[in-house]
C-alpha cells in the first residue's frame, strides 16, 4: 500500500524514492520533528483563536478584541520552541558525549589505517557539532518568523471580527462560523480500494459537504500552487471520498506564511493525471525501475543520496 509520504518523495524528486525503496533505510524520526511540530503548532493557534473569538464582544474596542484573541497563542509559541530546543540542546550533548569517547580512543596506539579512520570519526564530529549550532540560530529565526506571522494574523482577525460585528450586531461567538468551519485535524485514512494511506491535514465540513485542505508552511507561487501540492492534495480528496462516501470537486491549499488559501478543482482531468502519476510510482516501489531525473544544485546539494545519485 502506498502512502502519501511516498508520493511527495517522488515529487520532489523519483530518484530519491528509488534509493529510498531499494536501500529500504530506517529514517530517523527526528529528522522530521521541527516540520511537524511547528505544523502542530499553527494547528493548535488556530484553535486557540477560535476559542477565543468567542469570548469577544461586540462592544470592545479593537486593541481589546486583538488581545482576547491572542490568550495563551504566545505561551503555546514559547511551550513549543522550548521542546524544539531542548531536542536540540540533547543531540548536542549526546554528540559531546562521542566526541568525548572518540578523544579518550585517540590516546590508543593505531595502526596508520584504523588511525585514519579514527581522525575521520573527530572530523565527522566536528561537523556535526557545528551543524547543531546552526540549527539553533535557525530554531531561533523560525521562532522570530513564526511571532511575526501570528501577530499579522491577529491585526487581520481582529480588525474582520471587529467589522463583522459591527455590521451584524452580533458578538463573536455569533460570527464563529464566518471565520472557523468545523473542521477534523489529522484524520489517518486508509483506502484499500485504490490501494492508497495518509494523514489529511485538515477536513473542513460545511452543509454536509467535505473538503480536504492541505497545510502547507512553504512559500507559494506567484499563482496557483505548486505541482507537488495539487497531486497530495489530490490524493488527499480521494481518500476523504472513500472514507465518508462522498465526491468531492474542490479542495484548498493553505499557504500558512502569508494566510492565503488557493482552490484546486478535483475533476477528471486532475484524477487521470494522479493515477498515471501512481502508475509511475509503483514502477519505481515494485519494479525497482530507474527514474531519470535533472539534478539541480538547490535541491541535491544536502541530499543523503547525493554521492549514489551521481554514480547512478
Amino acid at each position: 500500500m502506498l502512502s502519501i509520504s511516498t508520493i511527495k518523495t517522488y515529487m520532489f524528486c523519483p530518484l530519491k524514492l528509488y534509493f529510498q525503496s531499494e536501500i529500504d533505510e530506517i529514517y530517523d524520526e527526528e529528522e522530521y520533528f521541527v516540520p511537524k511540530t511547528l505544523k502542530d503548532l499553527r494547528i493548535d493557534i488556530q484553535d486557540l483563536l477560535h476559542k477565543n473569538l468567542r469570548l469577544v464582544k461586540k462592544d470592545m474596542e479593537l486593541k481589546e478584541i486583538e488581545e482576547t484573541l491572542s490568550k495563551g497563542v504566545f505561551n503555546q509559541i514559547e511551550t513549543t520552541f522550548e521542546i524544539i530546543e531542548e531536542l536540540n540542546e540533547t543531540k548536542k550533548e549526546k554528540e559531546r558525549r562521542e566526541k568525548s569517547s572518540i578523544y579518550k580512543d585517540s590516546n590508543i596506539e593505531f595502526l596508520d589505517e584504523d588511525r585514519q579512520i579514527l581522525n575521520a570519526s573527530l572530523e565527522d564530529n566536528d561537523g556535526t557539532l557545528e551543524d547543531l549550532d546552526n540549527e539553533e540560530d535557525e530554531i531561533k529565526k523560525l521562532k522570530d518568523e513564526i511571532i511575526d506571522e501570528v501577530n499579522l494574523n491577529l491585526k487581520i482577525l481582529s480588525l474582520k471580527a471587529s467589522q463583522a460585528m459591527k455590521n451584524l450586531e452580533k458578538d463573536g461567538n455569533e460570527i464563529q462560523n464566518l471565520f472557523f468551519q468545523s473542521s477534523m485535524y489529522n484524520t489517518l485514512i486508509r483506502d484499500l480500494g485504490i490501494d492508497l494511506i495518509g494523514v489529511i491535514d485538515k477536513i473542513e465540513v460545511e452543509k454536509g459537504k467535505y473538503f480536504p485542505i492541505l497545510l502547507k508552511t512553504s512559500n507559494p507561487p506567484s499563482k496557483g500552487v505548486w505541482q507537488s501540492d495539487e497531486i497530495e492534495l489530490i490524493a488527499n480528496a480521494l481518500l476523504v471520498e472513500g472514507e465518508f462516501n462522498t465526491y468531492i470537486t474542490v479542495g484548498f491549499v493553505e499557504y500558512l506564511k502569508i494566510g492565503e488559501r488557493r482552490p484546486i478543482v478535483i475533476d477528471t482531468f486532475a484524477r487521470k493525471k494522479f493515477f498515471k502519476l501512481l502508475t509511475k510510482i509503483n514502477k519505481i516501489v515494485e519494479d525497482g525501475e530507474i527514474p531519470h531525473v535533472k539534478t539541480s544544485v538547490k535541491k541535491c546539494r544536502n541530499c543523503e543520496y547525493r554521492e549514489l545519485c551521481e554514480k547512478a
